[in-house]
């Protein structure tokens, strides 16, 4: 089944970029690594409301994840350490809010299962 474009909204992805080791004031490495992630990336996908049984049927009875984003787009490589911005949007500064948990992807479509990020209010 395809998704129809009337159900689709904005959301935004960025991919896993790698981490870095932060320095202090002086040069000297302090132990704590900071991840990086790609320019977040704007798409329309049909996002769910909440998790129902037919969404844990496709993942697993294991995986624990809140939504789901379906999308046509085949080629992107979504993988399990992409992360979205649904609720929020990147161009105010605002973190992402969803991190790929699973990928399930068929001939037409790829379904991804998301699981919602808690951010410290000190970062």
């Amino acid at each position: 089944m395809r998704t129809l474009k009337r159900n689709k909204r904005p959301v935004a992805f960025a991919f896993y970029d790698g981490v870095q080791e932060l320095t202090d004031e002086y040069g000297n490495y302090t132990g704590e690594y900071d991840v990086s992630y790609t320019e977040p990336v704007k798409t329309k996908m049909n996002v769910s409301g909440g998790r129902g049984q037919a969404d844990i049927a496709l993942f697993g009875l294991t995986q624990t994840f809140g939504r789901t984003a379906t999308t046509e787009d085949l080629e992107t490589p979504f993988n399990t350490e992409t992360v979205m911005w649904i609720e929020t949007d990147p161009d105010l500064g605002e973190p992402f809010d969803y991190r790929v948990v699973a990928v399930s992807r068929t001939i037409n479509q790829v379904v991804l299962a998301l699981s919602e990020v808690e951010h410290d209010e000190e970062e």
